[in-house]
């Protein structure tokens, strides 16, 4: 009876090692990537958490915005990093034309007091809306006008995606600024302003 107690002891450990030995086995071979399940996790996409710096560098963009020479002569293009959250990307590119520059030898030509209401892109025309204040406080001649809708429709068609550029104040469609440029109709790029 002894001697059959002993061998069932033997017997037991044999069998818990053996089941130890293919447990590690089994964890063995999940890392190595035969577990389905586990491999999956290791392919999964990363966390949001890691994504985070990525998705700031995609909120971000490097546009072409145009400001006139002081003389009124030619536009000059500025690269500006703008942010992308709550406006698109054609708002605010247009935005950061709107607050100006610091460039030596370059002028704001967009009223300050001028606020953008919408941009609109359909086709290949953008459409964009200002408060009254674009023509309210707009206090250029011929050459102003021409520099104020130069930059704004030049700095527009930098996105390749947008050919022409139809101005509208309060929503509707306005004959000029100031009487010299017909903005009745949607405006090209104007290649010829470009210094």
């Amino acid at each position: 009876m002894k001697k059959l107690r002993a061998v069932l002891l033997v017997l037991l450990t044999i069998t818990m090692l053996c089941a130890a030995g293919c447990s590690d086995d089994k964890k063995n071979s999940a890392d190595i990537g035969d577990n389905p399940t586990v491999t999956a996790e290791k392919n999964k996409a990363p966390t949001p958490v890691q994504d985070k710096d990525k998705n700031t560098a995609k909120g971000k963009l490097t546009v072409k915005v145009y400001y006139p020479d002081e003389q009124g002569l030619k536009l000059v293009p500025v690269q500006k990093t703008v942010k992308i959250g709550s406006d698109d990307k054609y708002t605010a590119t247009l935005k950061a034309l709107l607050d100006g520059t610091k460039e030596k030898g370059l002028a704001t030509i967009v009223p300050k007091q001028a606020k953008i209401k919408s941009v609109k892109v359909q086709g290949d025309t953008a459409f964009v809306d200002f408060d009254d204040n674009l023509i309210k406080k707009f206090i250029g001649g011929s050459t102003g006008e021409e520099m104020l809708v130069g930059s704004i429709v030049n700095t527009l068609t930098e996105f390749e995606e947008i050919k022409k550029v139809q101005l509208l104040v309060e929503g509707k469609k306005i004959e000029s600024l100031s009487g010299h440029l017909d903005l009745t109709k949607p405006v090209e790029r104007m290649d010829n302003l470009i210094k």
